[in-house]
């Protein structure tokens, strides 16, 4: 039985782990669970490539796929998946969008709606601030994730300033402008990484109390706490779909796995294509390899089925969807731990 996975490449090697972890234990129904990736060379603008990668793994004539790697290659390619009648399970983009995107296309995470509302919360309630800037990237993730955030916020506090930016921008420059005034209490960033690490150091260079709260784009490990520098710890947290240092049994089970089968340190990435390999095999295993049957399967969990328990929680689809699977990070040394957990 045959599923396809175009994740990012690092992620790549976590669906075969899965796929390794299924074949263990007997495999779907007597025969192995195969996980094909594409071969497209990486010579092409972004969207083009996904859709070139979509095309590509819809002619191995899988019975569903994991992917894309984000919300705008996930969007670029549903169309695709969509008219081949391929489940499209998408590990971690937010987009609301992509629910909208058509009936084979299922994301597994919240939509930026929820995961902005979750930031706000942590911003009005447990940082107590009352000034928020807003930094978001020029994409489906970053207007998304703003939108929600901004929705959630409330009266309470007020949005000072809301910065867009692109690849080019001179984060620099544009940090100064925002601080001219008077530093926000919060800066909330919609973007990946190097953006997040760049606004921290920065704060940390003017001598700016800010503290900064960014969104599950921005968790790279251990990029993120590396390139924020020492003076992140206490200043930086950042809301994901999982934790390599999450207490529970599962999880320490998986960051281990990941850490002595591929010598780094397991993501929230890894965490969701594993899951996604996971609930595609156990509807394999129930219903066979009919791609409207695991379909039908999928969308039923947490309906009229159990939602599936993964290392990342509970999985359900649409109504059953239950509590949104998101926890708040902080910095501590190199790593991130929940925002709760104490030293």
């Amino acid at each position: 039985m045959r599923i396809a996975v175009a994740s990012l490449a690092r992620n790549d090697a976590v669906a075969f782990m899965a796929a390794d972890d299924v074949n263990a234990r007997g495999g779907i129904r007597g025969r192995p669970l195969l996980v094909v990736h594409d071969t497209i060379p990486v010579d092409a603008e972004p969207i083009d490539l996904e859709i070139r990668r979509a095309q590509y793994l819809v002619a191995q004539r899988p019975v569903a796929v994991v992917g894309h790697g984000g919300s705008r290659g996930s969007l670029a390619a549903a169309p695709i998946y969509n008219e081949a009648r391929v489940l499209q399970l998408v590990p971690t983009g937010t987009s609301r969008l992509l629910a909208r995107a058509g009936p084979w296309t299922l994301p597994l995470v919240p939509n930026d709606s929820v995961e902005g509302e979750f930031i706000a919360r942590f911003v009005r309630d447990e940082l107590r601030a009352r000034t928020v800037a807003i930094f978001y990237v020029s994409d489906e993730y970053g207007v998304g994730l703003r939108d929600g955030v901004r929705a959630a916020l409330g009266p309470a506090v007020q949005v000072v300033r809301e910065q867009r930016y692109g690849l080019g921008s001179d984060l620099h420059t544009l940090m100064d402008a925002t601080v001219r005034g008077g530093a926000p209490d919060v800066i909330v960033v919609a973007g990946r990484e190097a953006a997040t690490s760049t606004i921290v150091r920065r704060l940390v260079e003017l001598g700016l109390p800010s503290r900064v709260v960014a969104g599950d784009g921005a968790v790279v490990l251990p990029d993120l706490p590396r390139g924020a520098g020492p003076g992140a710890e206490g200043r930086l947290f950042a809301a994901t779909f999982w934790l390599p240092t999450s207490p529970d049994t599962a999880s320490q089970r998986f960051a281990r796995a990941v850490q002595q089968r591929l010598l780094r340190e397991a993501t929230a990435t890894d965490a969701l294509v594993y899951d996604a390999v996971g609930v595609l095999a156990t509807a394999l295993r129930k219903v066979g390899d009919d791609p409207t049957d695991v379909r039908n399967y999928v969308l039923s969990l947490g309906r009229s089925r159990p939602r599936y328990r993964g290392v990342t929680g509970e999985i359900g689809f649409g109504a059953g969807a239950g509590p949104a699977r998101l926890v708040m990070a902080r910095v501590r040394g190199q790593s991130l731990v929940p925002a709760g957990q104490s030293r």
